[in-house]
């Protein structure tokens, strides 16, 4: 991330920013040792990660983030069908987790299975379509010829960098 940023790629420093932050602070979520939980225990539950109270406020965590993973999926509109499945794929399975954890704090645990099931299958397909992406873009830096689809979304936007290459020249005369 700090290398993208470093060489003025912006928007991958962003993606990258963004899931490492995400999968950081959810992943502290789940460490037993922090005891997030513990404000909401009772001697039933003396963790507190089963009350309702927890779980309501983990599926409004997934919530907010996913209306963040789903504004980087507009902008990834303009680049290619992989980029833009990803984040539309993993903004849905934070909903669909969201929810998961809502049925945990309604009680009704058959519906939150179902639905963790789901997102751990969303995620899934997001994993294989980072890992088909990587392969390419690390063919693509090794000069390796290889045309496997991406779904190039581009030609449905209007050129923009034109001005931009122009006045970085005309920055560069004076």
């Amino acid at each position: 991330m700090v290398f993208e940023w470093i060489m003025g790629n912006f928007f991958p420093m962003m993606v990258m920013g963004l899931f490492a932050v995400f999968w950081l602070s959810f992943g502290l979520l789940q460490v037993p040792t922090l005891q997030l939980g513990s404000p909401y225990a009772t001697s039933a539950d003396p963790t507190g990660l089963a009350s309702p109270e927890y779980n309501a406020v983990v599926a409004l965590y997934l919530i907010v983030w996913g209306f963040a993973l789903f504004t980087f999926f507009i902008f990834t509109c303009k680049i290619n069908v992989v980029f833009a499945a990803i984040f539309l794929l993993v903004s849905t399975a934070a909903w669909v987790l969201s929810g998961a954890y809502w049925k945990v704090s309604t009680g009704d645990f058959d519906a939150a299975t179902k639905l963790q099931k789901a997102g751990g299958a969303l995620l899934f397909v997001v994993a294989a379509l980072g890992w088909y992406m990587c392969f390419i873009i690390m063919a693509g830096e090794m000069r390796i010829t290889l045309k496997l689809p991406v779904g190039d979304l581009s030609h449905f936007w209007p050129k923009t960098d034109v001005a931009l290459a122009a006045a970085e020249q005309r920055e560069r005369t004076d």
